[in-house]
This record gives structure tokens, C-alpha cells and sequence, in this order.
């Protein structure tokens, strides 16, 4: 399916989205705007600010609604999740658009996640049956069974930065899996997730799917609710180091996607101009703010000089400005502490007497200080102990370091925290998988950074170290969503 164009800047009035308990919309007093990061001025709309009391009947409501929800059969679950699907993809230029105004990012970006979103919805149907499938096995005269359960109310958290994707990622596994949900997607860019989610909801029983914006209160109430048996959260280290500590004291089950630091291991026999065009594609997609994404590039010092130039010359083709405008290729920061976070590295690393090209052509510059833009740039000379090469920047500044033997690549890039994605780049594809089986990540890409469709279905998505607690995407999904509950059938004596 495509997505055709619209007139993306015809006045629209603001959404009002309302609370969704138990299948009824609710108001709440108080409010959030959420603007478009590319035009401060324009309001796409508002969301509630949730209560604790109000995060409360959310969960009351999942609970009263999961046992009817856990009963049901397999082929009831697969039938209703493809017309989940079926009304996403028919609502796919609409989502688009509110993903680009709310969130930032490029027009082809959103279509492409909007269309994503839809397909796991779809996936989920291919493992389920065989997951939920009870396995028995002979036991004298009688027999043991082993199966998988729901854990019942699932508190879902989800970011600003691929809110569609990843929402589906989250309550679609969750609810094949039996459970009822509770959803607060990020206040920064919440129209799109919880359109997402209005949508499952209007095609399963009341109750099911539960929808409460917000900010930190609503995030606090879901954490530390005792009916909440699983808390599926995707965002920073810090907040998840929060949660953790908020959920021992229930002995909450946690699953975490944090961030990454993802290195790209350029081997010296690639075809330069067609590495760095892949690289780029990956570095600068959503202006950077995507957890794997390249954010550190080791280049052996034969190909130093000329994969610099190429890098040079690609980055400088990107247009940036309104992603409604034509021909922009990359849009604005999400929000202002973003825009300022990024700023700060740029100014230190200038401070450092680093090579930094700040690069790439605004798109209507007049109308840059109504949005939180910001120009990419590359660092050609960075050192690994460099603060823009150990953490992860998060945004459109990608660092190069020159290595100077393959055993001080691998070295500098498990040489971090972090361990979500990573790249390795060359013909041979024997040793780059030599190289890939070495690298200290949950993923690692051959000669991209992103993945092919049969990978982005089959991958367990999710990292090592502090890049994550449990897994995403494929069959492992809907296990992080399952308890086993077993039998052991024996006869009296």
C-alpha cells in the first residue's frame, strides 16, 4: 500500500483526545499541547494529564477485562488483529501526516512506520497459535503439561521518537499473549500511539486496551500499581533505572529497550561511496533520534582520507527544514531539551579544536527560529575517548575514528555501556560475520544498519548491557508477555 500526497498544511483543527477506560472516553481537568516541533505555532492538538486516581480506574478497568480477554481462543485473537491491521492501512495518510506535525520526522519515515505499525499486527498471527499451544508429555499413567499464561493488566510506556512502531511493538505482542493493557505513550509525541491504540480498542472487548496520557504522574501510578504484573517500557537508562527501583517493591516483572551507542566496523576492502550512502541513511534518519541507528564509525586509515570526502559530500546533500515543505530530507529536534542536549555536544566538541563540519542546506531559513532545528554534522578526527564517541548523542552529529589494525576496531566497539545494534561493512561476507560474531551487542547488520523485512519479523529485538532487559519483535515478543504454568497429572496410589 502507498501513501499519496495532501495538502499537509491546510488549516486542521486541533485534536482533543479524552482518556480511554473501560471502552468509554473520558475528560480529564487538566491538559498537555503538543506542538509541531518544525512550527512552534502550530497546536496539533492536546492530550489529558492523567491522574494517579485516574491511572487507578485504567487499571481496574484492564483487570476486570482480562480474564474474558485471557479466555479466548487463538483464531479469535488472529481474526481481530487483522482487522486492527486492515484499519490502520486504511487510515495510513492520516497517521502519516499527525506523525510528521507531532513528532518531526520526514514524511517517507512516518509512511513507512505507519505501514510497519499495521504489519505487526499481522505477524503476531504466525507465531501465536503454536506459542499458546499447551506441550504434554507421557508420565507413567498420567502426564505432564506445560503452558503458557498471561500475566493478566500490562502497563505499556512508550517514547516520542518511533511512537507508532513502536506502540504496535508493545500492546500487539501483549494482547496476542492474552493480557489487557494500559498505554501512556510520551507526552511529547502522543497523537499518533494513541490513535494506534484507539484503534485496537474500537475492534476488542471494553476494557482491553486502556489509554491514559500524561506526564510523570501517570508514568509514577502505572509503575508502582500492584495489578500491574508486567511494565514494558522503551526510553533512557535513567527512567528505567527509576522504574526498576519502583518495581522491586512489588517485584514487578520489567522489559526494557534502552539506548545504544551503535558502532559501524568499516572493513578495508568496501566499496567507500556505497558504505557511507548506507551509514548516512541510518545516522541521519529522524535527525538521529533513533535508539539503534549509527552513532560511531571506526574507518581503517587506508580509506581515512577518502571515506571522509564521500562522507563530506553526502551529508552535505541533506536539506533540512519542515518535513511538510518539499524536498526536505530531514526535519527538526522533537523537543527543546533535545535541541539543547545536541547544541551542548556541538559546542564542546568546537571548544575541543575537533574537525567538526557543521553541514547539509537549511529549507526555508526565515521560519527556522519557529522550530527546533539544527543542521547535521560530522566529526572527521575523534578520538574513543571523546564524549561524542562514549555516549550516545542521540541526534543528527555522527563521530569518525580511525583505527589503525581490525583487533583495535572490535576492541573500541565493545568498549561501552551499551549493546543494542551494530554494523559490520565489507564484500566478504565470511569475515565480516567473523567480525559480527565478536561484537558484544543483541544485533549486529551485514553491510546496512537497517534491517531487511524477513529481519525486522524474525530478529529478537533488544540489546546487552544497559541497552535492555528482554526482547521485542519475532516470536520472543509474545514470550515476554507469557508465564509458564505447568501440570504434573499423577494417579492415586
Amino acid at each position: 500500500m502507498s501513501l499519496h500526497t495532501v495538502d499537509t498544511h491546510a488549516p486542521v483543527d486541533p485534536l482533543h483526545l479524552m482518556l480511554l477506560i473501560g471502552g468509554e472516553h473520558r475528560e480529564s481537568e487538566r491538559r498537555i499541547e503538543v506542538r509541531n516541533p518544525a512550527r512552534l505555532d502550530d497546536v496539533v492538538g492536546s492530550i489529558p494529564d492523567a491522574t494517579t486516581a485516574e491511572v487507578d480506574d485504567a487499571i481496574a478497568a484492564a483487570a476486570a477485562a482480562a480474564p474474558a480477554w485471557g479466555a479466548t481462543s487463538a483464531a479469535e485473537r488472529i481474526a481481530l488483529f487483522a482487522a486492527i491491521a486492515d484499519a490502520i492501512e486504511s487510515q495510513a495518510d492520516d497517521i502519516a501526516t499527525l506523525e510528521v506535525r507531532e513528532n518531526g520526522s520526514a514524511r517517507y519515515i512516518a509512511a513507512r512506520e505507519v505501514l510497519g505499525a499495521a504489519s505487526i499486527w499481522r505477524e503476531v498471527a504466525d507465531y501465536l497459535a503454536e506459542i499458546l499451544t499447551p506441550k504434554d508429555y507421557p508420565s507413567g499413567d498420567g502426564f505432564v503439561r506445560v503452558e503458557r499464561r498471561p500475566f493478566g493488566v500490562v502497563g505499556c510506556i512508550v517514547p516520542w521518537n518511533a511512537p507508532l512502531i513502536l506502540t504496535a511493538n508493545k500492546i500487539a505482542p501483549a494482547l496476542a499473549a492474552g493480557n489487557a493493557i494500559v498505554l501512556k505513550p510520551s507526552p511529547f509525541s502522543p497523537l499518533g500511539a494513541s490513535r494506534i491504540a484507539e484503534i485496537a480498542a474500537s475492534i476488542l472487548p471494553p476494557g482491553v486496551v486502556n489509554i491514559v496520557n500524561g506526564g510523570g504522574e501517570a508514568g509514577a501510578a502505572i509503575v508502582a500499581h500492584r495489578e500491574i504484573r508486567k511494565l514494558s517500557f522503551t526510553g533512557g537508562g535513567v527512567t528505567a533505572q527509576h522504574i526498576m527501583r519502583q518495581a522491586a517493591d512489588t517485584l514487578t516483572a520489567v522489559h526494557f529497550e534502552l539506548g545504544g551507542n551503535d558502532p559501524a566496523i568499516v572493513l578495508d576492502d568496501v566499496d567507500v561511496r556505497a558504505t557511507v550512502d548506507r551509514i548516512v541513511d541510518s545516522a541521519f534518519r529522524r535527525s538521529g533520534q533513533v535508539c539503534f541507528a549509527v552513532k560511531r564509525v571506526y574507518v581503517p586509515r587506508a580509506l581515512a582520507a577518502e571515506f571522509r570526502d564521500e562522507l563530506v559530500a553526502r551529508v552535505d546533500a541533506i536539506t533540512v527544514g519542515d518535513p511538510l515543505e518539499p524536498g526536505v530530507t530531514m526535519g527538526p529536534m522533537n523537543n527543546q531539551g533535545q535541541l539543547e542536549r545536541i547544541r551542548g555536544l556541538l559546542e564542546r566538541l568546537e571548544g575541543s579544536g575537533r574537525d567538526v563540519r557543521v553541514l547539509g542546506s537549511r529549507v526555508s531559513p526565515e521560519t527556522w527560529g519557529d522550530g527546533y532545528f539544527i543542521q547535521p554534522a560530522v566529526v572527521l578526527d575523534a578520538q574513543q575517548g571523546d564524549e561524542i564517541v562514549a555516549t550516545e548523542q542521540f541526534g543528527p552529529i555522527l563521530p569518525i575514528v580511525v583505527y589503525d589494525d581490525l583487533e583495535q576496531a572490535i576492541s573500541w566497539a565493545n568498549d561501552t555501556e551499551f549493546g543494542l545494534c551494530s554494523s559490520v561493512w565489507s564484500p566478504n561476507r565470511e569475515r565480516a560475520i567473523q567480525v559480527a560474531d565478536r561484537i558484544e551487542a543483541g544485533m549486529t547488520i551485514i553491510n546496512s544498519h537497517l534491517f531487511t523485512r524477513v529481519g525486522m519479523k524474525e530478529i529478537p529485538f533488544g540489546g546487552w548491557k544497559q541497552s535492555g532487559i528482554g526482547w521485542e519483535a519475532s516470536p520472543y515478543g509474545i514470550e515476554e508477555y507469557l508465564q509458564f504454568h505447568s501440570l504434573d497429572v499423577q494417579s492415586m496410589p
